[in-house]
């Protein structure tokens, strides 16, 4: 099957909806496809250049490559590339040069052969550019099946369209030889890019600003981590959280879900100031369980309370750890009194040298009045939005924060902090001159001297 709501392509459970994709960061694959009769055509190494090149925009998987001989067996659960004269017995369509297989368990791949049909009139090469007649190109159409074998479909079949260069995972060979954007972008919505994402641990969890007291925020878990002491959202273990924050600006209800996530998802909202030191305030696993995997749940917001948002992947303990993918949270917020300030702009770190100034703002919708804090002391006369501050000495260094205030509450900025550096050492006084050394211009003096000198002379000789 293929789906267009995501505008992406890709093979799926008709059961959940979701994604079939291969659950653990290593996806071994065997290449025994060889070389040509010649000699003078590694087919083996074109292939993995191209696995190779699914690799680099990867973070949550990567093929790992073994060069083998022998032929594909079929649900041994050892994923194999071959050249073969059938698809395991059934016949290649007429027009069909390649073909991966699938077999799956939930929304997990559990194996995948990639077949390279080898019988007379196939005319296997390996090239770049521009399609040459007659000849196919090995490493292009491998790059193919392999999106396959990632869980990626037919954007073409399903009633997409692309300017040139056109997908790899179109259905038709073209002239393109290497992945788009559509390509990149389809694969990273199920494996995430490489690196670890910024919202990892709870205390670099991304803040929430909403828009008509609504917002969606997405991200990656492909390649996240569980912290020690985090809770278990909805009593599952995952293994894959990610987290954002919110401060409510005013009482009142406020739903959310992880609709339009490409796997399995645990979703919880906590409070607290440390993860180990949270306190739930709702949670969920899925919509209609094992049907509907999107989590959704609602919770009665407090104005001032900063929430936090933690998504997880479903762990069904099959030693395979938590479900990973591209992730989305929807936010709807209704407010049911007036609400407190919300902080728009946040101040930022800064670093000076002893004897400097430096300024911190901060900007709010619906502020009354301000207050800032050094160290978790306040100011005298820091009641602005902006703090001015001069001759800034080591003594000044450390965190800095506003309150900002109106009638209904106040919510506290972020900390940050002020750096001051010594101030550079004076430059050393110039050497002084003595008798001794040599070079240099002769000074004032001593020309006057040599003049007083041939005056004396000129008089003696007279």
């Amino acid at each position: 099957m293929a789906v267009t709501a995501w505008s992406f392509a890709y093979l799926l459970n008709s059961s959940t909806g979701l994604p079939i994709k291969w659950p653990r960061p290593a996806y071994p694959l065997r290449i025994m496809l060889g070389s040509n009769s010649g000699g003078t055509i590694d087919y083996n190494a074109a292939a993995q250049a191209a696995a190779q090149e699914w690799n680099a925009i990867l973070g949550g998987t990567q093929f790992q490559v073994t060069i083998a001989t022998g032929t594909a067996t079929d649900r041994n659960r050892v994923n194999e590339m071959v050249f073969a004269t059938s698809i395991f017995e059934d016949a290649f369509d007429t027009n069909t040069i390649a073909v991966t297989t699938t077999w799956r368990l939930g929304n997990q791949r559990t194996e995948g052969d990639i077949l390279f049909n080898s019988n007379t009139g196939r005319n296997w090469g390996v090239y770049s550019g521009p399609t040459q007649p007659g000849l196919l190109d090995l490493r292009r159409v491998a790059l193919h099946e392999l999106g396959h074998a990632l869980g990626l479909n037919h954007p073409d079949e399903a009633g997409q369209s692309f300017p040139a260069p056109l997908p790899i995972m179109n259905s038709r060979v073209t002239s393109n030889d290497t992945l788009t954007a559509d390509d990149i972008t389809g694969a990273q919505n199920l494996y995430g890019p490489p690196g670890i994402p910024a919202n990892d641990n709870f205390a670099n969890a991304i803040a929430i600003t909403l828009t008509n007291n609504a917002a969606t925020v997405t991200g990656y878990n492909t390649t996240a981590t569980k912290q020690a002491g985090e809770p278990n959202h909805d009593g599952n273990i995952g293994g894959r959280s990610i987290w954002w924050r919110w401060t409510a600006p005013a009482s009142g209800p406020v739903s959310m879900d992880t609709r339009g996530s490409y796997s399995d998802t645990t979703l919880g909202v906590y409070t607290g100031s440390s993860i180990g030191a949270l306190t739930t305030v709702a949670s969920n696993d899925d919509i209609d369980p094992g049907v509907v995997q999107a989590s959704t749940l609602t919770f009665n917001a407090i104005a001032g309370t900063t929430y936090f948002f933690a998504i997880d992947g479903f762990n069904n303990n099959d030693g395979n750890g938590a479900d990973t993918s591209g992730v989305t949270l929807n936010i709807a917020f209704t407010p049911t009194a007036a609400a407190v300030p919300v902080i728009t702009t946040q101040p930022v770190s800064a670093t000076v040298t002893a004897g400097g100034s430096v300024s911190f703002s901060v900007t709010a919708t619906g502020a009354v009045s301000y207050q800032w804090f050094f160290n978790s002391n306040s100011i005298g006369g820091a009641t602005n939005s902006i703090l001015s501050l001069s001759n800034m000495q080591a003594a000044n260094a450390g965190a800095y924060f506003v309150t900002v205030t109106n009638a209904t509450g106040s919510v506290n900025s972020d900390t940050v902090t002020l750096t001051v550096n010594p101030a550079p050492a004076p430059p050393p006084p110039p050497p002084t001159s003595s008798r001794g050394g040599g070079g240099g211009a002769p000074s004032l003096w001593f020309w006057g001297a040599l003049s007083l000198l041939g005056i004396a002379r000129f008089l003696r000789r007279r």
